[in-house]
Formats: structure tokens, C-alpha cells, sequence
């Protein structure tokens, strides 16, 4: 064994390496958790964006589609209330004739 003298001054800038590395750790642990925190506020954001945007689209899609719908019922009641005319005037002369002597 080698008959080293370890003296207080060593000890001291040994401890004072550690605690400048300890320091830097932790400094580098804070900033982790600032990114940590960041990350998790923006993918929340993204997620928010994300709701608020399928809403946007399911509305739109709502709106053209009861537009579309409404315009086709439209034509339909219009093509059916001809029909109906064309029947009562038919019916209106099977009337007539089946009174007619």
C-alpha cells in the first residue's frame, strides 16, 4: 500500500468539485422538467386544437348535408303536390263522367 497523505485542502476541492457537479445536475434536472412541462402542455393544446377542429368539420358536414337535404325535399314536395294535382283532376273527371247520364 502506497503511503499517500490525504490533507484537508484536497478534500475540500474534491468536495467542492462535487457539489459544483451536484449543482449542475440539478440545474439540467430543472430544465428536463421545464421541457417535460412544455411538452405536456403543448400535446394538451394539440389535443384541444384536435376536438375543436372534428367539431368544426362535423358541423360543416351537418350544415351541407341538412342544406342538400332540405333542397331535395324541396323538389320532392314540389314534384309530389303536381302528382297530386294531376290525380285530383283525374279524379275530378272520373267524377263528372260517372255522373253525367
Amino acid at each position: 500500500m502506497s503511503q499517500e497523505t490525504i490533507d484537508f485542502s484536497f478534500l475540500a476541492k474534491l468536495g467542492q468539485k462535487t457539489f459544483d457537479a451536484l449543482k449542475l445536475l440539478r440545474r439540467e434536472v430543472a430544465e428536463i422538467r421545464t421541457l417535460s412541462l412544455q411538452s405536456y402542455e403543448f400535446v394538451k393544446r394539440v389535443e384541444r386544437r384536435q376536438a375543436e377542429m372534428r367539431e368544426d368539420l362535423e358541423l360543416a358536414v351537418k350544415m351541407e348535408l341538412g342544406g342538400s337535404v332540405g333542397h331535395l325535399q324541396t323538389i320532392l314536395e314540389g314534384a309530389l303536390a303536381k302528382i297530386e294535382d294531376k290525380v285530383d283532376n283525374a279524379l275530378e273527371r272520373v267524377a263528372a263522367i260517372e255522373q253525367s247520364p
